[in-house]
């Protein structure tokens, strides 16, 4: 306990005097980061598991063609759970003279399981967790319209009479997908008792939506599936996820990517901060030696300074790090669940542990083998140095990286990869810095004086200038990988809502409308896409055997394999597609006669197993087709563009069964034009994505500012760094600019060759960054973003210009003092 507190008294008179300024700052910033990045990213999974489970209308869901049994019922009951049934189907639907076929979603009385229902009444706008009264019906604003009704009209649905009582904007479980918008009818379930709508011959859909504790859902995971009948299945969540949730999950995968480099970025600064202090510390050493206190209680108590030290810095740096997460929570409110679990005190734990751990990792073998220095040498000022193991420090070093990697990213094998990447990096920057050093060293006579001196400052010393260089580049790297990556990835996200984008879609045109369909939109002039042809299609076997039996266990009951598939033909690759694998059909590809090729959407082919030239066939309306895979193909999904699993080559299924789709942009005075168009066109059917687009919009809007926020923190730790290695070699440099005066050296000279080095220094890091950072992205974009390489000349011509003007900036910061000061003062101070 004396010596604990007699630590604590040291540490506490360091702190006061500035000596561990440094090594404290990039110690806190490294634990705010860590900590913001665990506490947002449990958020954000939360986030995505509140959202997959709202779309899908419960955390679990179990769909059928016919309604649950009581005995399920009871069971789930019995376990705690809380569900909630739904069915969809389609009807006829009248008013005066007015007939369309529409699809109605019948609720119970427990819906929505997970969020509200916003909805429009004469008062206005409101949101509500319950469904319609027995008797009601919501309609969409287009189906109103279409139907020409008003709230207080009485609804003919198939052989029942309901009330029409509000417009229905939008439901909890609306999905961004193109195949599963909002209902457009929702009514209560126990309206359709008794009515034809639910007969034996009815098609209707079955879903029964659950939620509980995460506990018992994993219970339920693996007990469920035995008590399920042959018509019903357990939906996987996937399934159900919209588009813009896939932008919610490379977002998550930047913030993390992000918040790793920061903290990394900072320990490096905790690195280079502790040999500095280990080196300053010297004196002290030699002081308590000379008291008479023995190396072992020395080492004791340096090593209690750390624990002090890490203790202070994690409790703060933790602080700084929820306040932070805060601040983020705020700008990405509205991705986020509206209730969510306060945090627990586990981050102020966590940031506690890994302070200590760092200071382990990183302080630990400096001061150590400050323990062994000789107190004559350093008294009387005579040259010495760390004589601590190269093995203990970088093995230290190693593991605390490795650990602080695997605590962050959860993933050991792609903490290796990144650590033996890094590690790589720094050697080809060490080894093109050389040479580029070289090649300026041959030019050296042809400079100005002040260039030639810098210069000659960087050659004098190549093993201190390769290291700045190394460490100055995987900063400025670090930095430029992240903007690099957030700066496309919300470009992307942009591109997916393009201006003109529309905000109706058309389905079940009829091949004898197609014509006058096309007319009526330009007639109107009206921005609309071209006509897809659909064609429904199961698919009923893979190379000769029956599907299910060819396909990984694992994918037995994907959707891919229990519905008909929405099939079209097209001469061109549609937009937003790419061909991974094979060739399309311009590149002549052959197959044999009576087989027709085939393009497979990229993750369909994974989940089922397929490969090019796999044969599947197909049940189209009674009609089997046969055909072989020619190309595999990436889909744009989150676009608001038609996509389909398959595509057939044009001119072989022209005489199958088939409709069309379009999609337009709707005009100003969009009650006549529905009404015109429902006239003309009584059997197509439209769907809304406005309600669609806007929550996107703000999904991603929200996105871009949780990018830039936590860039933030990236080029923090990144001036963290360079700010740390200036000091780092702050002493030696103080001594020099003192010996140089002495000898008769201008100011005004002596700041330009400092300005010079460190705009050369500077310079050729950000050269090294630019180049080995594009290289490194163009790398990684596609595997952690999805994104395909595009060039970006901003992020080229940036960090040469940005480098060498920090750098000198820094270098200005750190020494103006030392020109100032008389030579005899400098040095006295400095010994």
């Amino acid at each position: 306990m004396k010596d604990l507190r007699l630590a604590a008294r040291l540490a506490w008179r360091g702190v006061k005097a500035g000596e561990y300024r440094v090594l404290l700052i990039a110690l806190m910033l490294a634990v705010a980061c860590a900590t913001l990045l665990g506490v947002v990213g449990d958020r954000m999974q939360g986030a995505l598991d509140h959202e997959a489970a709202r779309i899908s209308g419960g955390d679990l869901v179990v769909s059928g063609r016919q309604a649950a049994d009581q005995e399920l019922l009871d069971y789930l009951d019995a376990q705690g759970l809380q569900w909630s049934q739904r069915v969809s189907l389609t009807s006829m639907a009248s008013l005066d003279e007015a007939m369309l076929l529409i699809s109605i979603t019948a609720v119970d009385s427990q819906y929505p399981l997970l969020g509200q229902v916003r909805i429009e009444t004469a008062t206005g706008e409101t949101h509500l967790a319950e469904p319609p009264l027995e008797g009601e019906v919501w309609l969409e604003p287009g189906l109103a319209l279409r139907l020409d009704a008003s709230l207080g009209d009485q609804i003919e649905v198939g052989d029942l009479e309901l009330k029409f009582t509000a417009y229905l904007l939008e439901t909890p479980d609306q999905s961004g997908g193109f195949a599963s918008f909002s209902p457009r009818a929702l009514v209560h379930l126990n309206s359709l008792e008794g009515s034809a709508l639910l007969g034996p011959l009815s098609r209707a859909r079955w879903n029964l939506g659950m939620t509980a504790t995460s506990q018992v859902l994993d219970q339920m995971r693996s007990e469920l599936p035995d008590r399920l009948e042959s018509h019903q299945r357990l939906r996987d969540m996937q399934e159900d996820r919209p588009g813009v949730a896939r932008a919610l999950d490379e977002g998550r995968r930047y913030l993390s990517m992000a918040g790793l480099v920061a903290v990394l970025l900072a320990s490096l600064a905790v690195a280079l901060a502790s040999q500095r202090q280990a080196k300053r510390q010297a004196k002290e050493v030699a002081l308590l030696r000379c008291l008479g206190q023995s190396r072992a209680r020395v080492r004791n108590l340096f090593l209690l300074q750390l624990f002090w030290l890490g203790l202070a810095a994690g409790l703060v740096g933790g602080l700084l790090g929820y306040a932070a997460h805060l601040g983020l929570v705020e700008l990405l409110a509205p991705l986020l669940p509206l209730t969510l679990p306060p945090p627990s005190v586990w981050p102020l734990v966590a940031a506690v542990a890994l302070a200590l751990w760092l200071l382990m990792g990183f302080s630990l073998a400096p001061l150590l083998s400050l323990a062994r220095v000789s107190p004559l040498a350093v008294l009387q000022s005579r040259p010495w140095k760390l004589s601590g193991s190269a093995a203990l420090t970088y093995g230290l070093a190693g593991i605390a990286t490795l650990g602080l990697g695997y605590w962050l990213s959860g993933d050991l094998l792609l903490t290796l990869w990144t650590l033996a990447g890094l590690m790589l990096i720094g050697l080809a920057v060490a080894g093109l810095g050389w040479l580029l050093l070289k090649l300026l060293m041959t030019r050296l006579q042809q400079l100005p004086w002040r260039w030639r001196q810098g210069l000659r400052r960087l050659g004098r010393n190549p093993g201190e200038t390769l290291l700045q260089l190394s460490t100055f580049t995987l900063a400025f790297m670090a930095v430029l990988l992240v903007a690099r990556g957030g700066d496309q990835l919300v470009g992307d996200w942009q591109a997916q809502l393009p201006e003109q984008r529309p905000s109706q879609f058309a389905v079940d045109i009829q091949p004898h409308e197609r014509e006058d369909f096309v007319a009526l939109l330009e007639t109107w002039e009206l921005e609309h896409s071209q006509l897809y042809p659909i064609l429904r299609g199961r698919l009923t076997q893979i190379n000769g055997e029956d599907a299910e039996s060819q396909v990984p266990a694992a994918s037995r009951n994907d959707n891919t394999l229990r519905r008909e598939l929405n099939l079209t033909w097209s001469e061109q690759l549609p937009e937003g597609n790419r061909v991974e694998s094979g060739h399309w059909w311009q590149d002549e590809v052959v197959v044999p006669e009576g087989v027709l090729p085939i393009s497979v959407e990229s993750g369909m082919a994974l989940r089922l197993g397929l490969d090019l030239g796999d044969r599947l066939s197909f049940n189209l309306a009674g009609s089997r087709v046969e055909t072989e895979i020619a190309s595999v193909r990436d889909v744009n999904w989150e676009s608001f563009n038609p996509n389909f699993y398959v595509i057939f080559p044009p001119q072989v299924l022209e005489n199958h069964p088939h409709t069309f789709l379009a999609s337009f942009a709707m005009p100003e005075d969009e009650g006549s034009f529905m009404r015109a168009i429902s006239r003309q066109f009584p059997g197509v059917a439209f769907l809304d994505v406005r309600a669609i687009l806007a929550q996107a919009e703000g999904i991603l809007r929200q996105l871009s500012l949780g990018v830039q926020y936590l860039l933030g923190f990236v080029l923090l730790a990144g001036l963290l760094v360079t700010w740390a290695l200036m000091m780092a070699s702050l002493d030696a440099r103080q001594r020099e600019q003192a010996l140089l005066k002495v000898m008769g050296a201008q100011r005004a000279k002596l700041a330009g060759r400092q300005l010079a080095e460190f705009l050369m220094l500077g310079g050729l890091a950000g050269i090294l960054a630019a180049l080995l950072g594009e290289l490194l992205y163009s790398l990684l974009s596609r595997q952690l973003f999805n994104l395909l390489w595009e060039p970006a000349p901003l992020f080229w011509l940036l960090p040469p210009l940005a480098g060498g003007v920090l750098l000198a900036a820094f270098a200005h910061l750190a020494l103006r003092s030392s020109l100032n000061e008389a030579p005899h003062r400098l040095l006295r101070r400095l010994s």
